[in-house]
């Protein structure tokens, strides 16, 4: 197959010649430390690229993905050379405040610009940026859309929307948030609609141009605990799902994309309020937390979910042996790649100290398997 031939039939749930394979999103890459030490290993001395200053996460070189049999590419809505040096800290478009760590930029105290808002009046007369501020670069998500439609790669659009519910508690400070459901619902509403509202104005002015040329498109929320969801399934469809179906509904108007929702953590019991949102798939499939057991993942909703990620990066991908990722990664495709639905990748993105000679397994291994497993 093809790789994007690959993809696509995975996606719509047909059985592949081989489990399709990711890297290279804002949320399915890796660490730029990481990545460093991987292209020396290697053998390659290229520039380096960051996709999410956050994060710190790399765009993967054309070398590194042909070497690794990936079958997607993405189009990025920015890009940034590394810098030798990073800023202490850091204040985005919303008016969220982080610092550096040494890895990523982290929420400092006192950094969530709506904390001390105490009405609804409050929230609605922030200063809430436009799209324009966020770092969109049309023309050239454009020209990446045109070059890449020529290969014969899926084309995907990676985490750059937001859910609404991870980034109100950025903005409102995490405890805040969460009181305010409960406490103060109209505030909290207030917080999630406009969030969602400039993400859907996003897409509609940003993501529309290029809608013809995706295969598929993330978002993100993370809702999710090492050992739970972060609220009940009865506060995620009064709150949450509207809204998600909100953004799924722009996405699916300007494309044929499938949309996926990036949301670490132990949110089995959320599963089914995302069907009824209109999602088409999980990542990054976090198996190392609760109830995320990949085979039951798959019993349960792999009719109706397709799963991109599960290959553990808290356990096995940092800490083990080659021969430890050889059985993680021959234990997920056994789990979820039968009857297609499942998009091979690492559970969110390759951290620092990951040995190169784990990732160059974990993507040989994956290349070399048979479905039938």
């Amino acid at each position: 197959m093809y790789p994007k031939e690959r993809v696509l039939a995975a996606l719509n749930h047909e059985e592949t010649d081989r489990v399709p394979i990711d890297l290279g999103g804002t949320v399915t890459s890796m660490h730029f430390k990481v990545y460093e030490d991987l292209l020396k290993y290697m053998g390659l001395d290229e520039k380096i690229y960051l996709i999410n200053k956050v994060g710190g996460t790399v765009r993967p070189s054309e070398n590194v993905l042909k070497r690794f049999n990936v079958d997607t590419r993405y189009i990025y809505p920015k890009l940034e050379p590394l810098q030798e040096t990073f800023p202490a800290l850091s204040v985005d478009a919303w008016g969220i405040k982080r610092k550096f760590t040494g890895y990523y930029y982290d929420l400092i105290e006192g950094g969530s610009p709506l904390l001390n808002a105490e009405s609804v009046y409050d929230v609605n007369s922030y200063s809430w940026p436009k799209p324009e501020e966020l770092g969109f670069d049309l023309d050239y998500m454009v020209e990446q859309g045109e070059r890449l439609s020529s290969e014969t790669y899926a084309i995907v659009f990676p985490y750059v929307i937001v859910g609404s519910f991870a980034h109100a508690m950025l903005l409102r400070g995490f405890k805040q948030f969460l009181s305010d459901l409960i406490l103060r619902p109209k505030v909290a509403e207030a917080i999630l609609d406009n969030v969602t509202n400039i993400m859907v104005e996003c897409i509609k002015k940003f993501i529309a141009p290029i809608g013809k040329y995706l295969d598929v498109v993330f978002f993100g929320d993370d809702l999710g605990t090492q050992i739970s969801p972060i609220i009940s399934p009865q506060i995620y469809n009064r709150f949450v799902k509207p809204r998600h179906a909100k953004i799924v509904e722009a996405f699916k108007s300007i494309s044929k994309a499938k949309v996926i929702i990036h949301s670490d953590g132990s949110i089995f019991q959320l599963l089914s309020g995302f069907i009824d949102a209109g999602i088409d798939g999980i990542n990054p499939v976090q198996v190392s937390a609760k109830n995320m057991d990949s085979r039951l993942l798959k019993e349960n909703f792999g009719e109706k979910l397709v799963f991109w990620g599960g290959i553990d990066t808290q356990h096995v991908l940092s800490f083990g042996k080659p021969e430890d990722v050889v059985r993680e990664v021959r234990k997920r495709v056994h789990d979820l790649a039968r009857g297609g639905g499942y998009i091979l990748a690492s559970v969110h993105n390759i951290q620092p100290l990951t040995p190169p000679e784990n990732i160059i397994t974990m993507f040989d291994c994956a290349a070399s398997l048979k479905i039938s497993l």
